[in-house]
């Protein structure tokens, strides 16, 4: 068995809704150090969205707001403006994986920013638009992600729903046909 020898550094940019999620999943997990956290909000409104989650309740653990760094026990995580790939140089704060959550860069030439500005690997939270290294789905395809893969779609939300319950139903029933609707009407899509 591998043992990580190091903690896998991670930068989120964009630290709306999926962002506090990607923080709230990882932030106590022992193999993950947060290290930045890129967007161009007021640091005070980010803290309190952060703590103060309407769906998740607020945190059990304090999050004390220092500067413009967020401090989660002796680990200091950095609030840092950034407003497109690039614009943060990630080879000076050592990251490992950028986890590009605005939903905004879905070209694979913008995400290619986050690797030219010092990050080894970059996940992407939503579909690109253009072919990039590998798409991934939990529970499907998961095991194919290859070393020489730089950029990596987790895809949308509804394309992971979709495709765990069409492979349950085509385990145990065999699908030859299917059709999806889906509804976004908060966000108009």
């Amino acid at each position: 068995m591998n043992k990580i020898s190091k903690k896998i550094n991670i930068a989120i940019f964009g630290f709306g809704r999926i962002g506090r999620n990607i923080f709230r999943l990882s932030y106590n997990d022992p193999r993950f150090n947060i290290v930045a956290i890129s967007e161009f909000g007021h640091v005070e409104a980010l803290h309190y969205l952060l703590v103060r989650d309407s769906v998740h309740g607020k945190l059990k653990d304090s999050i004390a707001l220092e500067g413009n760094s967020l401090v989660v026990g002796s680990q200091k995580v950095l609030m840092l403006p950034g407003e497109k790939p690039g614009d943060i140089p990630w080879s000076t704060l050592d990251i490992d994986f950028v986890i590009d959550a605005t939903g905004s860069f879905l070209k694979k030439e913008e995400l290619d920013k986050h690797i030219s500005s010092g990050a080894k690997r970059v996940i992407v939270s939503r579909t690109p638009s253009d072919n990039i290294d590998r798409m991934i789905i939990h529970g499907i395809n998961e095991d194919s992600i290859q070393n020489s893969d730089k950029i990596i779609s987790a895809t949308s939300s509804t394309t992971q729903a979709f495709g765990l319950m069409l492979r349950i139903l085509d385990d145990n029933f065999t699908v030859k046909k299917a059709m999806m609707t889906t509804v976004h009407a908060y966000t108009a899509d």
